[in-house]
């Protein structure tokens, strides 16, 4: 009598292989309320692999309603490049409450704020609740 695992082993054998192929953009990342060393890292910064990957940053407070109806369409066109037409982008949430100083630097002065940058420097941005369909555009429009 065989043993359960030694037959569902065997069974896994006889199937055939499978392999795994995209051409789809791979999903980029979403860092969440990052600290002054991840955004320095991050944004300031980046490395020679993400200097050339816009980044978002998300200038947002937990108390902002307009925030919290904002968040869910930057976590889609930063996880799902085929939203923006295959364009990558990363997304860096900050709270103004925990880092007023990163805030103050950009001249945060309303909730929501988007800035997009690339290598370092600012690329654009936007103050106040865009609906998904213009918060794509947007994205789509980064050089």
């Amino acid at each position: 009598m065989l043993s359960r695992a030694l037959r569902a082993s065997s069974f896994r054998a006889l199937r055939p292989a499978s392999r795994a192929f995209s051409t789809t953009p791979s999903a980029r990342k979403v860092y969440e309320n990052v600290d002054a060393s991840t955004f320095q890292s991050r944004v300031l910064s980046p490395s020679a692999a993400d200097a050339e990957t816009p980044v978002l940053v998300d200038f947002f407070a937990t108390w902002c309603q307009p925030c919290k109806l904002l968040s869910p369409a930057l976590k889609k066109v930063a996880s799902n490049p085929q939203v923006v037409g295959g364009k990558e982008v990363d997304l860096v949430t900050i709270d103004v409450d925990q880092h007023q100083d990163i805030a103050q630097q950009f001249k945060v002065s309303a909730m929501p704020t988007v800035i997009a940058m690339k290598n370092g420097k600012v690329l654009d941005g936007f103050v106040g609740m865009l609906p998904e369909k213009k918060v794509i555009e947007f994205v789509q429009n980064l050089k």
